[in-house]
């Protein structure tokens, strides 16, 4: 099997079947950031197929997700107690913003709270084979970023930690599964409309300008100190997946093109 050259200290290329073509360190486990949200994604759209929820239900936000949304730091939308959106909307911004609040909010209503959550996680990890895992939060933030979720018996440092192998069992369950999330990611212009305010956004995946191959979607992961990117491909009629883990920013300039670029070049070097 081919061993990728590139920043990041963990990282694949495999098919969405998959199978796998290429690595470095895949059994490695490292803070994966917001990539951790492929779960609860996969978590919604699942709610959303069996009934529990659907895409025009409306959402009412709690006091405890106010005061989230009060930190700069994990939090870009604004939202008082008692301001509604749909769920879809919520999605949108979930995804494409990477917006931590709505983490919690799809959490606490599909699964009651967070422990629930974290459970019934395990549970469908172990289903697809992933054991033990680590996922204390279904945003990706560390323990110290999580405001009004905090854990206090548990370190600051403590974050969602998962293997190359296990983000691409992981993406390739969502994507194919829920082909409808690569739609969603090639979307430029969005609104999120509350009963209280309108917040316009771009789509800022700077994947959707890279000339060389068709990249479909899929999620970046930014930490202070580490980005990833795991990103949906079509090249030579097949689709392909690439997993880019915690390259150190530091080594990276400027921040937030290089996990593209590194991933970019990964893919030609296996698929030339």
């Amino acid at each position: 099997m081919k061993t990728l050259q590139v920043l990041a200290p963990v990282a694949l290329v495999g098919e969405l079947n998959g199978d796998i073509l290429a690595v470095k360190n895949p059994d490695t486990r490292v803070p994966i950031a917001s990539v951790t949200k492929l779960l609860i994604t996969y978590q919604l759209y699942d709610a959303i197929k069996q009934g529990i929820l659907s895409w025009h239900d409306r959402l009412v936000t709690s006091q405890r997700i106010a005061d989230f949304t009060k930190s700069d730091l994990v939090a870009e939308i604004k939202l008082s107690t008692g301001e509604s959106y749909t769920v879809e909307d919520a999605l949108d911004a979930f995804f494409i913003l990477s917006e931590n609040t709505f983490a919690f909010v799809f959490a606490e209503k599909i699964f009651q709270n967070i422990a629930n959550w974290q459970a019934q996680t395990i549970k469908l990890l172990a289903k697809w084979g992933i054991n033990n895992p680590v996922i204390p939060n279904p945003s990706g933030l560390s323990n110290q970023d999580l405001v009004t979720y905090q854990d206090p018996e548990m370190t600051d440092s403590y974050e969602p930690l998962f293997s190359a192998k296990e983000v691409l069992t992981m993406t390739s369950h969502l994507v194919n599964d829920f082909p409808e999330i690569l739609a969603l990611t090639q979307k430029m212009k969005f609104n999120f409309v509350t009963d209280r305010q309108v917040y316009p956004y771009l789509n800022r995946f700077k994947f959707l300008a890279i000339p060389t191959h068709k990249w479909l979607g899929l999620k970046t992961g930014t930490s202070p100190d580490t980005e990833s990117f795991v990103g949906v491909v079509e090249a030579k009629g097949r689709r392909y997946i690439t997993v880019y883990l915690a390259a150190r920013i530091e080594f990276l300039e400027p921040k937030g093109t290089n996990c593209y670029i590194e991933s970019e070049k990964m893919l030609t070097d296996v698929l030339g």
